[in-house]
Parts: structure tokens; sequence; C-alpha cells
């Protein structure tokens, strides 16, 4: 579970750079490796939804195991319930962010055959962006959440065996 969680924030940080650099290609008009701005953010939108979608099934599994592990011993079964409460903190902007990139990148197309001005593409691709970088923070808190748990978890453990 540890190394998933290393791959989610490896890929967090490259979204994150992906992303900056296509805001800056819209912005700034260069090519990175020969790519333009719309092949540049087709890649760089691909890699954030993989990387989300990770994240987001890293939660959905470590869920899981956690309730797995817990049905075992049901004396502990109420911690559980953080569980359920980082899940219900961070998927709803997870979801609502994966949302705004996508739209952001469709938008290019209609950016380029003019049914949508340039503007308000920027403008949804900033606020995806400031949404993104308050995401890193969530899923960061989520991820500390979790270990918290396993620690928790772990000491409980350790406790009954010394105690039994």
């Amino acid at each position: 579970m540890w190394g998933f969680m290393i791959i989610c924030y490896i890929c967090m940080f490259f979204s994150f750079v992906f992303l900056s650099l296509s805001g800056l290609q819209m912005i700034f008009k260069f090519f990175i490796m020969n790519a333009s701005f719309q092949s540049f953010s087709l890649f760089a939108t691909t890699f954030y939804m993989f990387s989300q979608t990770l994240v987001m099934f890293y939660f959905i599994g470590s869920g899981t195991a956690i309730k797995k592990e817990l049905n075992e011993s049901k004396e502990s079964f109420y911690l559980y319930d953080k569980v359920k409460k980082t899940k219900m903190i961070l998927f709803p902007h997870l979801t609502v962010n994966i949302f705004l990139v996508g739209t952001a990148f469709v938008l290019i197309g209609a950016v380029d055959i003019g049914s949508v001005s340039t503007m308000v593409h920027n403008c949804l691709f900033f606020i995806a962006f400031a949404h993104f970088i308050y995401l890193l923070k969530v899923q960061h808190d989520g991820f500390k959440d979790n270990i918290d748990l396993l620690v928790d978890i772990a000491d409980q453990r350790n406790i009954g065996t010394v105690i039994k």
C-alpha cells in the first residue's frame, strides 16, 4: 500500500507540472518537444485523468482493505467512520476537478473552431488549475488521515496482543 501511495504522489507531482506547462503554453504560445498547445494539452489532460483516477482507486482500495481488517476485529469498527469522512471530503473535490479539467480540455476544440471565446476557456482553465492546487492539499490531508488510521489500527492490534 505504501508503494502505491508513493506512485500516487509522483503522479500528482507530474500532473501539476504538465498542467502548469500546458497553461504556460496556452499563454505564451510555445512548443514543447514540437507539440502545439492542443497536442500537449491532450497529453497533460490524459495523464492528469490517469493520476486522479489512480488516487481515487487508492482511497477506494485502502478503504475496502481497512473495512475488511476492521470486520475481523469487531471492537474497533468505529475507526471506519474516519475512512468515510476522508472520502466524503476528498471525492466531491476530486470529481469536480476532473470535470473542470476535462471541460477545459474539450473547450480547446470549441475555441479552435470559434464557438467559444479564448477568454472563457482561459478562465475555466485557471479556475480548474486553482482548484487542482487546493485538491492537492486535500489529497495530501487524505493520505495523512489514511496513514494515521493505519497506525491506530496497528496500535490497537499490538495492544490487543499484549493484553491477551
